[in-house]
């Protein structure tokens, strides 16, 4: 009986196996939505302690970036496992980094016209198991890059700035404030309503290093995470199959779902129905565009990590114009499709 029973699990063991290493592409879904979803719906009751919410909002935001390290795991070939002393503290130290970020932005509080944590800003033994859990999801996941797996290490290396990367790094922190100086000047010119945050007019010394806070906890934590994920697993990943442009709609479509629970839970104040739609909207030409720029860059996921959190924080910070950017943004992945004859099926992408 003992015996029968060991072969039945080892032959579901390994039809298991056989299922991940098949359908990445699902396999990457599954754990991306369950982890994210499991943590954003679970915070729906929570919308009155936003000191929480915020914490279980950062759990599950590292949902893409674990699934893509976690799924090239699966399609690393067996082999004796040995401990990795560079990860671990590899780990350990971007783990450190994360909850030195989170403490500091705990310390500095509310800010005025820019960013509310909560109205109760104490702190309690959920809120800090949550900032302690996050810090060590994202300690783990950015040290995917001294993994010992060689799928995930030469898929996740570009995370560390290094040749090319460092290019392609600077280039994404210029984008996104000339596009949106840009649309600003194009609605100046056309007479389009302009939106100034409510920062503007402060000086330098006031708002740079409330720039610098924001934009290091929304790249590591806040948006820029995600990208080890979409663009570093579902992207080149969906290319095996489809035009990269193809590919991009795909994403974009997972990417616009996966934020669902967000406007449930009552993180996003929009409305549900106007947020997701727009939101998938702009997505669309996101990812039109972080497709053709994965590629160009070499596989560059730190570039794409300071485009995401750019993306995220800019507006925060400089004038926008909505209808200026819309239009920029459809030029710009036009563009991006034409030079980058995104409809053809690629060659093998550089990031592996």
């Amino acid at each position: 009986m003992t015996r029968n029973t060991d072969n039945k699990q080892t032959i579901k063991g390994k039809r298991m196996k056989s299922f991940l290493h098949n359908h990445p592409v699902l396999t990457f879904l599954g754990i991306n939505f369950a982890w994210t979803w499991l943590f954003w719906l679970s915070a729906i009751p929570l919308r009155g302690d936003r000191l929480l919410l915020t914490a279980l909002v950062m759990v599950g935001g590292f949902g893409p970036a674990l699934a893509g390290v976690l799924t090239l795991g699966l399609s690393a070939p067996r082999r004796a496992s040995t401990f990795n002393f560079k990860r671990l503290w590899a780990a350990l130290g971007f783990a450190a980094l994360l909850l030195a970020v989170f403490a500091v932005r705990y310390a500095v509080g509310n800010i005025p016209a820019l960013d509310t944590l909560a109205d109760d800003l104490r702190l309690t033994v959920p809120v800090l198991a949550a900032a302690a859990a996050a810090a060590a999801v994202g300690g783990w996941v950015y040290s995917s890059a001294f993994s010992s797996q060689a799928p995930v290490r030469e898929r996740m290396a570009s995370l560390l700035p290094r040749g090319r990367s460092l290019t392609w790094g600077l280039a994404a922190l210029l984008f996104y404030p000339a596009l949106i100086l840009l649309a600003w000047g194009l609605a100046a010119l056309l007479g389009l309503e302009v939106e100034f945050p409510g920062l503007w007019g402060r000086s330098v010394q006031e708002t740079l290093p409330l720039y610098a806070l924001i934009f290091t906890l929304t790249a590591l934590a806040q948006g820029g995470n995600e990208e080890p994920g979409w663009r570093g697993f579902l992207q080149p990943e969906l290319e095996k199959r489809f035009s990269p442009l193809a590919a991009a709609l795909w994403v974009s479509a997972a990417w616009s779902l996966w934020h669902l629970p967000l406007y449930l839970n009552g993180f996003y104040a929009q409305d549900l129905v106007g947020g997701m739609l727009g939101g998938f909207i702009f997505r669309i030409l996101l990812s039109i565009f972080l497709a053709w720029a994965y590629r160009r860059s070499g596989g560059s996921l730190l570039a794409m990590i300071l485009l995401h959190t750019s993306f995220n924080c800019m507006v925060n910070f400089l004038p926008t114009s909505d209808v200026g950017l819309l239009i920029l943004w459809v030029l710009t992945a036009a563009a991006a499709v034409i030079h980058g004859k995104m409809w053809q099926k690629p060659r093998p992408n550089p990031a592996g």
